[in-house]
């Protein structure tokens, strides 16, 4: 070919394939490693993803146990094991009725055979139900009770837990007459107590009591309920001096359930304050209400009068198996802490006077209490708000709320003003002493509060601060972080547009209102969420300065609803998500302030 040998031909061509061929497997390599690389990218972000998801989810678990806590009852909280979400009321019809499946079934121990256990389990049962009854017997509270299968077994299924967990393991190896009587032996009456009174539910009264204007108190104790007859309900007597009556009930062919006494009261109608009756609930959620009315009888024949009625102007909800004291309030306005005495208005009515000669010179007093059921989604709902309803009853929660509304308000714009102002005289004023007198500043940053506890209460009580808001607000309206971080923005301003500022006939208040603080509109917006947050979630200093109930700020109330006498755990979750509602709304309002404060300056232009 034109004179080339062949040979020739063939190395030039040979070494062209070879060269794309090279060229060809290193574009192969090159979109491998690309695919590769695109793999692990996704991998990275897919498992970054996962990670920061993982990390949301851990965060909010406190919140999320918070938010369900707040409906929860005491027993809900407590329970073992973790009860995550609240139950639902059971459907009651009747009363007394037993609380199934509060225990767990009674299993065999694992150092007893299977053929012993057989014939064993009846023989336990029955010795715990045995001794059972025997405490029962001598005990007042609990003898006057419904009999039933299923007490019985929930009664038995709860002491066997606990001796279960109690007893050592050797027992188990003894003769069956030996286990039984170890078992006996191991059953406390305290146990007992605590396991009835989680069982068993049925509405008892206690013994009322009058209180008239002047704050006289008078017991009633020779109360007589009675019942009209088919009415589906029951006064069973006790021998506890506690209860006066028991209640039983069932609503099969009415939603009401009606309950009236006849009391003589020398207190006339107008003098009576307010009505005190105990009342043992059963964790129901029905409703009680009480009328009163009461008419002259001495002297009168038997007839029809027109007569006064007090009515309540809501229900008081049958939420705990507990003694409550009801409160129903015929005259004077509650206090706050009586908000939750359940206030009474008048009716004018038609009553029917019964002659009684015996009472010439008092009053009757013609007492009916009811027991209504609602729609179970009312009960529902009953259940689920019983701790924001009791957290206002219990405590002056909204006295409380406004104290630390206006402390934290005030504290945060006073913080804001002398923080601004401190900062900006250190960022565009040349004094003597200046990085001497800021350099004071940044080093009280690491001076613990704790330090200056007791001289600052001391400056409280020489000049007469003590048990005031003056005393929470003014001290900490200027901070050493406040005036750094503003400092350290207002650098940044140019100068020059100050001195136009001044060329121009500003005043140095001007230049700092009408230029300075817009400027710095960020660096505000973090502080305010800073300074507010400090000032709302402030414990310690409140607590020792303020001595007046009324001026309580929230911390403080909330952690008085846990103490050694009182342990209302459902309540003080149900104030403390109350409580974040302010610092959310906050942050929602100021949240493009606070990211532009803390990204500003983060990227060069």
């Amino acid at each position: 070919m034109n004179g080339i040998p062949d040979r020739l031909l063939a190395m030039k061509y040979g070494n062209w394939l070879t060269l794309i061929t090279s060229i060809r497997l290193v574009e192969k390599l090159m979109s491998k490693n690309k695919r590769n690389q695109r793999v692990k990218t996704k991998i990275f972000k897919g498992t970054g993803y996962l990670l920061l998801v993982g990390a949301a989810f851990c965060t909010m678990i406190p919140l999320l146990w918070l938010l369900t806590s707040s409906f929860k009852t005491a027993n809900e909280i407590f329970a073992v094991p973790i009860q995550w979400f609240p139950s639902f009321p059971p459907r009651v019809t009747s009363s007394p009725y037993i609380v199934e499946n509060a225990y767990p079934k009674i299993e065999k121990p694992m150092a007893v055979d299977e053929m012993v256990w057989e014939t064993l389990h009846p023989e336990l049962t029955q010795a715990i139900w045995m001794e059972t009854q025997t405490h029962i017997a001598t005990n007042a509270q609990l003898s006057n009770y419904v009999p039933s299968e299923e007490l019985q077994t929930e009664i038995t299924e709860g002491l066997w837990q606990q001796l279960v967990t109690s007893l050592p393991d050797e027992v188990w190896n003894n003769r069956k007459a030996s286990i039984v009587t170890a078992v006996q032996d191991a059953i406390i009456p305290e146990a007992i107590d605590t396991i009835w009174s989680s069982v068993y539910r049925e509405v008892a009264i206690g013994v009322l009591q009058i209180e008239d204007l002047d704050f006289n108190r008078t017991p009633i104790e020779d109360v007589a309920w009675k019942v009209t007859a088919g009415t589906g309900a029951r006064i069973r007597p006790s021998a506890d001096a506690q209860t006066l009556a028991n209640l039983s009930y069932d609503f099969q062919d009415s939603n009401t359930r009606y309950i009236t006494a006849t009391i003589p009261t020398s207190v006339p109608i107008d003098r009576i304050r307010r009505i005190t009756l105990p009342i043992r609930g059963d964790a129901s959620y029905h409703r009680l209400s009480l009328n009163v009315s009461i008419s002259p009888a001495a002297g009168i024949e038997n007839g029809t009068r027109n007569g006064v009625t007090y009515q309540p102007t809501r229900p008081f909800v049958l939420e705990s198996a507990l003694w409550k004291d009801t409160v129903w309030r015929l005259h004077g306005i509650p206090g706050e802490l009586e908000s939750s005495h359940i206030t009474m208005h008048q009716v004018e009515t038609e009553t029917t006077v019964e002659s009684t000669p015996d009472t010439q010179v008092e009053n009757l007093l013609l007492l009916q209490l009811s027991i209504h059921q609602p729609p179970y989604l009312s009960i529902v709902w009953d259940k689920l708000t019983s701790n924001y309803r009791n957290l206002w009853k219990t405590v002056p929660y909204n006295r409380y709320f406004i104290n630390s509304v206006f402390i934290a308000t005030a504290s945060t714009l006073l913080t804001l003003f002398f923080c601004s102002l401190g900062g900006y005289a250190f960022a565009k004023y040349q004094f003597r002493g200046q990085k001497v007198l800021f350099g004071i500043l940044l080093a009280s940053m690491m001076v613990p509060f704790q330090v200056l506890l007791v001289p600052l209460f001391g400056l409280m009580y020489d000049i007469g601060w003590l048990n005031s808001y003056k005393a929470i607000v003014i001290p900490f309206s200027v901070g050493a972080f406040g005036v750094f971080l503003m400092r350290q923005f207002i650098v940044t301003i140019p100068s020059e547009l100050l001195d136009a500022a001044r060329i121009d006939g500003c005043s140095e208040f001007g230049i700092y209102y009408r230029i300075v603080l817009p400027i710095i509109k960020p660096a505000l917006g973090a502080l305010t969420i800073y300074s507010f947050l400090g000032s709302w979630n402030g414990y310690l200093w409140p607590l020792i300065i303020l001595r007046d109930e009324a001026k309580y700020t929230l911390p403080i109330g909330l952690a008085n609803l846990v103490g050694i006498y009182r342990q209302d755990y459902g309540m003080l979750m149900a104030g403390t998500l109350l409580s974040l509602m302010p610092i959310v709304i906050l942050f929602l309002a100021m949240q493009r302030e606070f990211v532009q404060g803390i990204t500003l300056g983060s990227v060069k232009e």
